[in-house]
Parts: structure tokens; C-alpha cells; sequence
């Protein structure tokens, strides 16, 4: 390529698309955190409530969270009726669930209503990731779509950031419940969705060819199919260890600090603003590692550049809740939490990654299922952390996550190496009766596996 070529100028970039996608996935970041730092205030009421016992928070930490991450993982429905209504209706339908099941979150009695709502909350925000990652690679030019790519992933932490200033300025005053509710506001935004936003161009043309034979049962069963499946089937098992690090260790990061600091004999500042600065010190250097992913993959390629977060994030993880949660230093805390932060990356590889492994006809349902599937396994990870956590103690338990870091790494050279190529696009139009191929990326020629 001619580095001499000028490129598309950023003004030039669909941005009604990109804002709505990133705000969505700003405001799901916010959802999502805001639980995190509450969490540990809202178990300790429910539990009581609920006629269980105090002596179970730990495990019910986790339990909440699995059913969190068991209806992300029920969200892969979302991804073929997005490859045949649209980006936009979608995304608009999975803000408009997020936010009421935060909203009801906030009004629950018991562990067990809390549940439901949190499953619904997941369901929600489970979608918004892949419909608005399609989106964004779907409306950016290819020059600038790898940055495109880091630039939305930047949306989630900007609202884990938010979420830490919400603890900080207005939990005292509203409370564990109030911050849940703030999960509602979201469906504010389905205004600016629902009028200024139109679909991606590359989607509108496939169904402008394909009319009705765009069909969500066969865009989800082309995942499986020769040339794709074994991308589908290893980036799932890769992302499961990739989710279970965000909500075993980055989300459990208020926790940890909360946990230091009540076993000082005395503490002459608020907690929460530690807390807080806690929660921002890890949002901050995630979004640093969101911009600085794009470079590291366009220079090493989109494997090497997975398998370095993902290190950072294994050395984080064991050296966070193996180590300094034990020895009850705060110093040591903030010192290390920068390398998680930037770790937390590694899910931003996937925002850029998984649009690429799949032509416009079926992106959404591949995107979909490789971020949703692995939720399940993870969901069941989750639960027997909870479990063993009761037997050797939280830290330990969230420490043995850090080896499905490392075991999934070999997996990722199965997955088809996409650096220096564009979004396939394989559009069909209907000839005499048959379906024949018209368009193909020169670049992606061959869609076999590496």
C-alpha cells in the first residue's frame, strides 16, 4: 500500500452512527459498573431480605453476576435479527432492555427478584456490543476503520469511568438503589436513535440484493459453515476466558479495595473516594489501551496483539488477588491497577477482529456469537468461583482465573489472522433463479481458514 495515499478525512466518517453505537455502549459500561460498585451494599441487603444468610455474600457476588452474564449470553438471538431488520432497530430494542432492567433492578425486594432483573439487564447489554461494533465497522472507511474500532471499545470504560464519579458524587445521597436506577436513563437516548440514525449502507445493499431470502435462521447457521466455524466455535472458547477476567477481576476491583480497607483499625478518609479513584485509575488506562490497541494490531497482526492483553491481564489478575489482597496494601493496589486496566483491553481486539472474520450478510450473528456464547461457560466459571471462594478464600478464587488466560492462548492461532485486509463482503443477487456471487473484497479472496 502506498503510505503516500492521503486518508479519508475524519469529517468524511458517518459519525450519527458511530455516536449512536459508542453512546450506547458508553451508557451499557456505566450499567454494567455502577452494579460494581454497589454490589457489595445491594447483596448484603437482599440477602437478609431474601431469608439467606450474610455468610453466603461471597458466593451470591458471584452468583449475581453469572445470571448477569447468563442473559448476555441469551443475547445472541439479537445477532441474526440484526443481520436481517438492521443494525439500528436493534441496538435501539437491547438500550431500551438495559435500561429497564437496571431501572427495575433498583426496585427489587429479594435476591431472587434481583435476579430476573439483572438477567434482563444482561439480555440488553449482551446486544449492544455486537449490533454497535457492526454498525461502526460497517458506516467507517476501511482506512479508518481499525481506529474506528478502538475508538468505540474506548465507549464501554468511558462509562466505567462515569460509573466511578456517580459512586463518588451521588451514592451517598441516593444510595444503592438510586445508582441502580440510573441505569434507566439510557432510554433518553433512544431518541437521538430513533430519529437521527439510519442503517450502515454495506447492510442496506445486501437487503436491497437479497430482499426476504435475508432470512435470520440461515445468517445464523452460515456461522457454522465451511470457513467460518472454526473461527466462530475458538474466538467463543478464547472470549469465555476473556469474560471471565472482566467479571472476576476487573469488575471485583471496588470489592478489593473495600476489603483493604476495612482491615485497618482506623481509616480518617471516606471509602468511597477511594472506591472511586479505584474504579477510575482502571477505566482510565483501559481506554488508553482501547486507542493504543488499533497500532499494535495493524503492526503485529490481531493475534499477537490479543495474546498481549492477555498476558497483562494474567499477571494482573494473579498478582492483584493472589498477592496485594492478602497483604491489605492499598499502595501496592493503585500501583498495579494501571496493568489491568490496559489488560481490559483485550476485549477491544474482539470489537475490531470479529467484524472481519464475517461477510455483511451474516457479521451480526457472527459478532454476536462469539461475544455471547462464551457467557454461558463463563457464567458457570463464575458460579464455581463462588463456590471455591467459600473454601480458600475470595482472592485465591478470583486468582485461579488467571490460568484460563494462559491456556486459551495457543487457541488463538486457529482463529483466521485478518491484519491488512478489509470487512469481507460477498453480496448476492438473484440471477435465473440462483444465487451467484457478484462482489468480493480483492483482499479476501480466499475465505477458507489460515
Amino acid at each position: 500500500m502506498n503510505k503516500n495515499i492521503q486518508k479519508t478525512p475524519w469529517r468524511d466518517v458517518n459519525w450519527p452512527v458511530f455516536y449512536a453505537a459508542w453512546g450506547g455502549w458508553v451508557l451499557d459500561g456505566f450499567t454494567t459498573f455502577v452494579y460494581a460498585f454497589i454490589d457489595l451494599a445491594a447483596t448484603r441487603y437482599l440477602l437478609p431480605a431474601s431469608g439467606i444468610s450474610l455468610s453466603l455474600t461471597s458466593f451470591y457476588l458471584s452468583a449475581f453476576f453469572a445470571v448477569f452474564l447468563i442473559g448476555w449470553g441469551t443475547s445472541f438471538i439479537f445477532g441474526p435479527l440484526g443481520d436481517k431488520y438492521g443494525r439500528i432497530k436493534i441496538l435501539t430494542i437491547s438500550i431500551i432492555l438495559f435500561a429497564l432492567g437496571s431501572f427495575l433492578s433498583g426496585l427489587s425486594t429479594n435476591a431472587y427478584e434481583f435476579m430476573v432483573f439483572r438477567f434482563i439487564t444482561g439480555l440488553g447489554i449482551g446486544a449492544e456490543w455486537f449490533v454497535g461494533g457492526t454498525s461502526v465497522a460497517e458506516v467507517f472507511p476501511e482506512d479508518r476503520r481499525v481506529m474506528g474500532a478502538g475508538l468505540f471499545h474506548s465507549g464501554f470504560y468511558f462509562g466505567f469511568l462515569f460509573a466511578a464519579l456517580a459512586e463518588l458524587l451521588l451514592e451517598p445521597f441516593i444510595g444503592f438503589r438510586g445508582m441502580l436506577m440510573l441505569g434507566g436513563l439510557p432510554v433518553v437516548f433512544i431518541v437521538y436513535i430513533r430519529y437521527k440514525t439510519k442503517e450502515p449502507e454495506k447492510w442496506e445493499k445486501v437487503k436491497k440484493i437479497e430482499g426476504n431470502k435475508l432470512k435470520a435462521r440461515s445468517s445464523f447457521i452460515s456461522i457454522f459453515k465451511k470457513g467460518y466455524a472454526r473461527s466462530t466455535i475458538v474466538a467463543s472458547l478464547v472470549m469465555a476466558a476473556v469474560i471471565l477476567g472482566l467479571y472476576s477481576g476487573t469488575v471485583y476491583v471496588p470489592v478489593v479495595v473495600e476489603d483493604i480497607i476495612a482491615s485497618f483499625v482506623t481509616f480518617k478518609y471516606p471509602v468511597v473516594d477511594f472506591v472511586a479513584a479505584g474504579g477510575s485509575e482502571t477505566a482510565v488506562f483501559t481506554i488508553l489501551g482501547c486507542i493504543l490497541m488499533p497500532f499494535l494490531a495493524e503492526k503485529i497482526g490481531r493475534r499477537f496483539t490479543l495474546i498481549f492483553f492477555l498476558f497483562l491481564m494474567a499477571i494482573s489478575v494473579f498478582f492483584i488477588y493472589d498477592i496485594i489482597f492478602y497483604l491489605d496494601n492499598l499502595y501496592y493496589l493503585f500501583i498495579a491497577l494501571p496493568f489491568l486496566g490496559l489488560g481490559g483491553a483485550d476485549f477491544a481486539v474482539f470489537t475490531l477482529w470479529s467484524p472481519e472474520l464475517y461477510p455483511t450478510e451474516f457479521r451480526s450473528s457472527g459478532f454476536g456469537a462469539i461475544t455471547t456464547f462464551a457467557r454461558y461457560f463463563a457464567a458457570g466459571l463464575i458460579f464455581l468461583i463462588g463456590y471455591i471462594s467459600l473454601l480458600v478464600g475470595f482472592g485465591h478464587a478470583v486468582a485461579y482465573t488467571a490460568i484460563g488466560f494462559i491456556i486459551v492462548m495457543p487457541l488463538i492461532f486457529l482463529i483466521k489472522e485478518t491484519q491488512g485486509k478489509g470487512l469481507p463482503e460477498k453480496m448476492l443477487e438473484t440471477n435465473t433463479g440462483k444465487n451467484t456471487e457478484v462482489k468480493e473484497e480483492k483482499n479476501m479472496e480466499d475465505v477458507s481458514e489460515n
